[in-house]
């Protein structure tokens, strides 16, 4: 079985504190993106995985099938992964194939309970249980508390370099506390569908702190707007960036802007959760 691993945007992300845990207490509204990864889940006796990538040695597709065939005492899966996200982007690529790999083991064999499915995906990585509900949401705690959202269609320019930023690293070098956005108002404008008042709200704690560690995400921030983009943000941890523009026409055009950049994408965002 072949599934679409969507990636996503954070259309805000707040950093609100170190918990004591050693974990960062986020606030973030996501919103999943027609750019995919192709994830193939085929029944197998034990858990193996395959991509056209390279992936580390405990990928978040690999552990998500462990903890899947772990849980539900059933056979494993043979997982092939065909790349189209890129890695280190802000972008989910490893959690939006583990959320793959979780839906199609359930669709294998069906033995656990969607609130088994969600704790596995949370244990799995921070944004796993977005990327399996998928849609736009209001994600709270690591993303582990998803508040629905009604989506928006939006169009998207993603422009990277050939830099990525390490998560790991971007957080454990924080120093807290950093600017908040406004959560509520953005929250609201999803709900009227307001792209301007969305434009207005769009906003990532992690910008400065991960410009710092790859200069280019505010050099091509600046360069989104000044191509006309309603707003230009960096999603999750870096180092991608997303221009929203009016229509998909401008942001094909100002895809020709950044010949320099190591991946340019225009999308569009999925208006719809997966269980819609």
């Amino acid at each position: 079985m072949e599934y679409e691993a969507h990636a996503k945007i954070n259309l805000l992300l707040n950093v609100l504190g170190r918990r004591p845990d050693g974990y960062h207490e986020l606030c973030t509204i996501m919103h999943a993106i027609d750019l995919c990864d192709t994830v193939t889940v085929e029944p197998a006796t034990a858990v193996s995985v395959a991509a056209d990538v390279p992936l580390p040695e405990r990928s978040a597709a690999l552990r998500a099938a462990e903890a899947y065939r772990a849980a539900a005492k059933t056979d494993g899966a043979c997982i092939t992964i065909r790349a189209r996200i890129p890695s280190e982007a802000g972008l989910g690529s490893s959690s939006a194939d583990a959320a793959a790999v979780l839906s199609g083991m359930q669709a294998l064999y069906g033995a656990l309970s969607e609130a088994e499915l969600f704790a596995i995906a949370a244990r799995t990585g921070a944004d796993v249980p977005f990327c399996l509900a998928g849609g736009a949401a209001l994600c709270e705690g690591i993303g582990e508390r998803i508040t629905p959202l009604p989506g928006m269609a939006l169009n998207l320019l993603l422009v990277k370099g050939a830099r990525g930023v390490s998560t790991r690293a971007l957080f454990e070098g924080l120093s807290l506390p950093l600017p908040l956005g406004d959560a509520g108002g953005a929250a609201a404008a999803l709900r009227a569908g307001d792209v301007p008042a969305l434009a207005a709200r769009a906003f990532n704690a992690l910008t400065a702190p991960a410009a710092r560690l790859v200069p280019e995400i505010a050099r091509y921030a600046d360069r989104l707007r000044a191509e006309g983009a309603l707003a230009a943000c960096m999603t999750g941890s870096g180092s991608a960036v997303f221009g929203l523009f009016e229509s998909r026409a401008d942001a094909e055009r100002a895809k020709g802007a950044f010949p320099d950049a190591a991946f340019t994408h225009v999308c569009r965002t999925l208006p719809f959760s997966h269980k819609t």
